[in-house]
């Protein structure tokens, strides 16, 4: 690959953002109204489960570009505008929002947009389904895999881009190619000038309550601190509401789900990247015909990404610096 390895920073496209409406409170950015448009369009038939490598996914990442375009986010230099080519899988999507007084440092905020299609593409999955009683519908939506991170992306790039804090550069990145083998994230994690990606906090399964814990969790918790950092972060910024940990620890150790989601090809690297995840794994609905945008709780969504935003402040600002992963390949 002819950009393997290069230093990220030197090619983003560096502009100057005007700060927007510094007032406006977290809330205003993470409405459970828009973020239900968002995932309504991402799930919606007309993307024929984003395939990746199909025109459905394509048509995805057009939308994703538009909205990071319109949230003020930059392009990277060396991809085609906001897209990355990732061989005959499509692109990823990213936009940048550069930063201060630390803007050689990065923090990446990520989530998947590709799912698993239709049964055409996906005839084992389907026999599955086809005890259901909706056996007319074709579409794997795809709503909280993973349309509910990604409009948890956008919304955090909405949010910071208006406020513009940030002294270190950000890097707002949805992956194709993550229910292929996490080929997208692979792809960039190889790329990227890694003792200067500082945390990747990956988006996945928001969109969904295990009954009714709708406390987050982290996978690999044990890899790193940044369990304790985002959650002393919290604490810090409003103790009545954030008075017990609101980010706990994956608590689903046989489903390996720290090795299953795009943070993963970053920590070979020694980078702390983590999956922050609401949802079971072993939901029912999890890679279902029945995956659809009316079965998402976006209220709950919206505490969720409005508590990542909190949280992630002394990431942004240069504070909060988490610890790096040690060799987790050969420990485990």
């Amino acid at each position: 690959m002819i950009f393997r390895r290069f230093s990220l920073l030197l090619l983003i496209c560096f502009v100057f953002f005007h700060s927007r409406s510094q007032t406006q409170l977290p809330e205003s950015f993470f409405l459970a109204d828009s973020l239900r448009t968002i995932v309504q369009t991402l799930a919606s038939d007309s993307f024929q489960g984003r395939l990746s490598g199909t025109a459905g996914c394509s048509n995805a990442a057009n939308f994703i570009a538009e909205q990071f375009r319109n949230a003020g986010l930059k392009p990277v230099r060396g991809g085609d505008d906001f897209f990355w080519q990732v061989n005959n899988l499509g692109s990823n999507v990213i936009g940048a929002i550069e930063g201060k007084s630390k803007k050689e440092e990065i923090i990446i905020f990520s989530a998947h947009y590709d799912h698993i299609g239709t049964i055409k593409t996906n005839p084992t999955t389907w026999k599955a389904e086809q005890t259901r009683t909706r056996k007319k519908d074709f579409i794997y939506n795809g709503a909280n895999d993973d349309a509910s991170g990604v409009a948890a992306v956008i919304s955090l790039a909405k949010y910071f881009a208006a406020h513009h804090n940030n002294e270190r550069t950000i890097l707002f990145v949805a992956f194709t190619g993550e229910e292929l083998g996490l080929l997208g994230s692979q792809s960039f994690a190889s790329i990227v000038t890694h003792d200067l990606v500082k945390a990747v906090i990956n988006i996945e399964m928001i969109g969904r309550k295990r009954g009714n814990d709708d406390n987050p969790y982290i996978t690999g918790p044990d890899q790193s601190n940044l369990l304790l950092l985002l959650n002393n972060r919290l604490r810090n910024s409003d103790p009545l509401t954030y008075n017990k940990p609101y980010f706990i620890q994956d608590y689903f150790g046989s489903e390996n789900l720290f090795e299953r989601s795009d943070n993963f090809p970053f920590v070979k690297y020694g980078i702390p990247a983590h999956s922050i995840m609401l949802t079971s794994p072993t939901d029912k609905y999890y890679h279902s015909l029945s995956d659809e945008a009316s079965t998402l709780d976006y209220h709950a969504m919206s505490n969720i990404i409005k508590a990542i935003a909190i949280a992630s402040a002394g990431l942004v600002t240069g504070e909060d610096t988490p610890s790096r992963i040690g060799n987790y390949e050969q420990d485990n």
